[in-house]
């Protein structure tokens, strides 16, 4: 008797999305899976079907955007370049790509129903804005789930995101490099697993130079340029001591507080030196330029498709953390201390 796909699929321990890869001749299958396919086909009396055609014709990878405030997560460039760089590859990897917002003010029931009704392979779920526990309701989607973004230790997904704690570590010693031994942290005042990453990194450059992590130059403001602005100008109103540099959790906040202690009159980088994270477009614009992070966006787009598609194939190994790492932009925001 003839097997199905699924019933082939089983036997050798890959997805029947892997069988019909194989069988249409489509990239993105590692020759000795390849082999396996087509031999154990032989052995057992598998012949495809003009389904399994039609269905691989398009191949198709869900992007999910979880959106708890929308306040980070938003349309900004940072996530505009990321999503470009997710559907090039797609493009070069055969597959379509289909893009889905949820939001977790809405209903949460009808929105998973949307969700599995897409006949994807696989899910590139961007999780920027969550928290552990708001994983739980994707247990049940049925296809592989890479996550982007983010991670938690108790995550049982591959995991694609950026060296955070790299990133921020070499941001705040490249401040005390240039002379500054009063380096305060702008941090968001919505916690994100990027944020908190990245708070890891400022103290551990701290520590590494042997400078106190008990001092009075942190301030949490809003991620949203309005309000950071506003939360900026509230504090400095307050005359709180002012650091030699700062530290921001992005270049958003960076923009906001450079605009508040401008109009507080501190000249920059004169007075105060600040440096941000992400590399987004408005750096160049600023007067002065914003020294920051650069994250690699497109590639971090690209190692998620990558990522799930090797996940299709191979479901049953073991789950990996991809962290990418960043690079320092120096520009005209940080003062070298003579």
């Amino acid at each position: 008797m003839d097997i199905s796909a699924k019933e082939l699929a089983k036997l050798i321990n890959v997805s029947p999305a892997t069988v019909s890869m194989v069988f249409n001749n489509k990239p993105g299958i590692s020759e000795a899976t390849r082999e396996l396919v087509l031999d154990t086909a032989a052995k057992y009396g598998y012949t495809p079907k003009k389904a399994d055609a039609s269905a691989q014709a398009s191949r198709v990878i869900q992007l999910v955007n979880y959106k708890k405030h929308g306040k980070i997560a938003a349309d900004t460039p940072f996530f505009a370049q990321l999503t470009e760089g997710i559907s090039k590859e797609c493009t070069r990897r055969n597959c379509a790509l289909h893009i889905s917002y949820f939001y977790e003010s809405m209903d949460i029931a009808s929105q998973l129903s949307a969700l599995n009704e897409v006949d994807s392979i696989g899910m590139l779920l961007l999780a920027t804005e969550m928290d552990p526990e708001d994983f739980r309701i994707f247990r049940d989607i049925s296809v592989p789930i890479v996550v982007l973004d983010c991670y938690y230790d108790e995550l049982d997904y591959d995991c694609v995101l950026i060296n955070n704690i790299q990133g921020a570590f070499r941001a705040t010693n490249y401040l005390i490099q240039c002379g500054h031994r009063k380096v305060g942290y702008l941090a968001s005042n919505l916690k994100i697993s990027n944020f908190k990453e990245r708070s890891d990194g400022y103290y551990k450059a701290l520590r590494a130079n042997d400078i106190s992590t008990s001092h009075p130059y942190v301030h949490a403001i809003s991620p949203v340029s309005d309000e950071g602005y506003r939360d900026m100008m509230a504090i400095l109103d307050e005359n709180p001591p002012v650091a030699d540099a700062y530290f921001a959790d992005n270049d958003i906040i960076a923009a906001s507080a450079m605009k508040a202690f401008r109009e507080h009159g501190y000249s920059i980088p004169e007075d105060v030196s600040f440096i941000g994270f992400d590399d987004m477009p408005l750096c160049d614009l600023m007067v002065p330029a914003l020294s920051t992070m650069n994250v690699r966006k497109q590639e971090l787009g690209a190692a998620a498709v990558q990522r799930l598609l090797d996940r299709v194939e191979a479901p049953q190994k073991e789950h990996l953390k991809i962290s990418m790492a960043t690079r320092l932009v120096k520009r005209e925001s940080v003062k070298i201390q003579k």
